[in-house]
């Protein structure tokens, strides 16, 4: 047995130096690397509960934003998504002051970090995006990955007993540690088969993607991981390949197609309702005089049955195809009852439809998913819980949280008894998810003769109102119901944080459509006046109320007011940094600093300019959904400004002149 070296002694490992010069420093490196990993180790699970202690409303409504037009995963993968979603939009969303909930973190945490190496491998955390790679090589505890988009190699350190198949692909935000890297608190693994299948498509979309790999990454991220939970379908999956027994059935499967491909882009949703069209055909042998009205049927019934949130209406859907609204729901009842078995019962389905289709292709690979919860849906559980809190009157958080746990373990949700308020709104939340008009109302009345304030009765009665005066009136009521329900106490009390306690909401929805409706009746400085209180009641923002506002601003010649709301929500969007453009311009005139606005708005969305300048033709349609930075976001803030911009003509001819000179560049 070898005694203890001493710092003079010969160095055992052969060298012919002493071992304080040879080995004692490399082990004195590696001791501080397992040190600094440990404390980046640790960071990570802080800045988790940081970010959704401080940040988990702004968090949870910037992640709705993102994911509401996504069609739903399976039910037993929703929380996976959630959580890496939820990872995302810690790295990513600008929720404070146009900064992520990581960058706050850094900033905060910093300062209370001894190590100037710990420090600043947190710093070098901000600047992370999404990571898809492929696993090319394997050790013990170590794998490198490449990058699928760029080819970069890092070597990524595992958990402890982890194992990764050279081959598969792994999700997730990559984070330095020191001499390697981890994925953040867990990562994505994907199997070879379905690895290859999503590595092809997402090079294809980057191929098509019209901005910098960065930014498409943290800004696209959720919808570029729905892809890695969706159904494998048949890649050569095509029309022609059904067998039609008449051709116009064939003629509005085409059309099916070229919309939901437009609107929706989700292929393996496309093909999912290419097979309904064709087993309602087999089924029912349609005699077809208008295919738009069928097209538009089973369209809306895709978008109801397999969307979390609805990402259009009835009413959005029967104006795009040009079918009226009453037709298109009789159309669509009809082709919800034919189709219900086969929603239940698809693998049969799928076999009977053609005999040339081979099962193993389909074979545990096409499911249909039940509805994700709406937000409604989301608001109604949270509520719950909250009264069941102060139902039990739990010592500690760790006691309710436990207590939650071990109900939802035992497969029960935790209840408590209703109170009447508690009762009505209840049958608020159902009417909200009914689909058929009288019932919404039969609820909303309902719910009014067992609790007269109930805010959200009145806004159902003014969503179905088809007089806008009249609507406005049922959204006041639900207003002063609302406040007679919190009172003036609460109020002087939670000023400021209103939509984070979740009773508020109801009255929140009546004030804001109160808001609107005003504005729509030319009541324009009365919506103004709602506009501020319920800024000055919710700071945050959930609602969206500054978008509303800004523009109110402009058009009513409130520049100062326009430039405090544009300080007060400092956040890179096209609303704000082309709004921010205009104002400077309408309070000051043509001036040097305009250029440099004009460089922030177009790094936020380069497409806007085109639809200004009369370039580019706006759709006569609003996009279904959009995303930050592209051309959608780009359509809908022209056609909600652009009668701000047409009246500027100095500024317009500016704008042209000074856009071309930089394209010469």
């Amino acid at each position: 047995m070898m005694g203890k070296v001493g710092r003079n002694d010969p160095c055992p490992c052969g060298s012919g130096k002493k071992y304080k010069q040879c080995c004692e420093k490399k082990q004195d490196v590696v001791f501080l690397n397992e040190v600094i990993t440990q404390e980046a180790l640790q960071l990570q699970q802080e800045l988790f509960e940081y970010a959704l202690t401080h940040y988990g409303d702004a968090l949870s409504d910037f992640i709705f934003q993102q994911i509401q037009h996504l069609p739903v995963v399976a039910e037993e993968e929703q929380e996976t998504f959630m959580l890496y979603v939820t990872q995302w939009a810690i790295f990513c969303a600008p929720i404070l002051d146009g900064r992520t909930a990581v960058e706050h973190y850094a900033q905060t945490r910093s300062s209370k970090i001894k190590r100037a190496s710990t420090r600043n491998l947190l710093r070098s955390w901000t600047k992370e995006v999404p990571s898809f790679a492929r696993v090319i090589e394997q050790e013990t505890n170590l794998i490198v990955v490449e990058d699928i988009f760029t080819g970069e190699q890092k070597r990524v350190t595992l958990q402890e007993n982890e194992t990764i198949e050279v081959g598969n692909v792994v999700v997730g935000f990559l984070v330095s540690i020191g001499a390697t890297y981890t994925f953040f608190l867990s990562l994505l693994e994907l199997e070879k088969e379905r690895a290859d299948w999503l590595v092809e498509r997402l090079q294809r979309k980057q191929e098509q993607a019209n901005k910098p790999l960065r930014q498409w990454l943290a800004t696209s991220f959720p919808e570029l991981l729905h892809e890695c939970f969706m159904p494998l379908l048949p890649d050569d999956f095509e029309i022609d390949d059904l067998q039609w027994d008449d051709p116009i059935h064939q003629q509005t499967a085409y059309l099916l197609k070229e919309n939901m491909d437009r609107l929706h882009e989700q292929e393996p949703l496309t093909n999912i309702a290419l097979v309904l069209w064709r087993t309602y055909c087999e089924l029912v042998h349609p005699t077809i005089k208008k295919p738009e009205l069928y097209a538009a049927a089973l369209h809306y019934l895709i978008v109801a049955t397999f969307f979390p949130y609805k990402v259009a209406t009835q009413k959005d859907i029967a104006e795009h195809y040009g079918v009226s609204n009453s037709s298109l729901s009789a159309k669509y009842r009809e082709m919800e009852e034919v189709l219900a078995d086969f929603l239940q019962q698809v693998y049969e389905k799928l076999e009977e439809l053609d005999d040339d289709w081979d099962e193993e292709d389909w074979e545990d690979e096409l499911e249909f998913f039940p509805p994700q919860h709406s937000r409604i849906t989301m608001e109604r559980e949270l509520r719950q819980l909250e009264r069941v809190i102060q139902e039990k009157d739990f010592s500690s958080v760790a006691e309710a949280n436990e207590y939650i746990q071990k109900a939802l373990q035992n497969g029960k949700k935790p209840v408590a008894s209703l109170s009447p308020k508690d009762e009505a709104q209840e049958l608020l939340y159902q009417a909200f998810e009914e689909m058929d008009r009288k019932k919404r109302l039969d609820l909303a009345h309902r719910a009014l003769a067992i609790y007269p304030n109930s805010p959200d009765a009145y806004n159902i009665l003014g969503d179905e109102s088809v007089a806008l005066e009249t609507a406005m009136n049922y959204y006041k009521q639900g207003m002063i119901a609302g406040e007679k329900d919190l009172g003036k106490r609460f109020f002087r009390e939670n000023k400021g944080h209103f939509w984070g306690i979740v009773e508020t909401r109801p009255y929140m929805r009546a004030k804001a459509n109160y808001a609107q409706a005003l504005w729509q009746l030319g009541e324009k400085e009365k919506a103004v006046e709602q506009y501020e209180q319920l800024l000055q009641l919710n700071l945050n923002d959930n609602q969206g109320i500054r978008y509303l506002l800004l523009p109110a601003y402009i058009e009513l010649g409130k520049y100062d007011e326009a430039e405090e709301l544009l300080d007060q929500y400092n956040e890179a969007t096209a609303t704000m940094d082309y709004n921010r453009l205009l104002v400077s311009y309408l309070k000051y005139g043509l001036h040097e600093e305009l250029e440099d606005l004009l460089e922030e708005a177009m790094i936020s969305n380069p497409y806007v300019i085109d639809y200004l300048l009369k370039k580019k033709r706006l759709p006569k349609e609003d996009p279904l959904f959009f995303s930050f930075g592209d051309d959608t976001e780009a359509v809908m803030y022209a056609k909600a400004h652009i009668h701000l911009w047409q009246r500027e003509r100095e500024l317009l001819e500016w704008l042209r002149e000074t856009t071309r000179m930089q394209w010469k560049k």
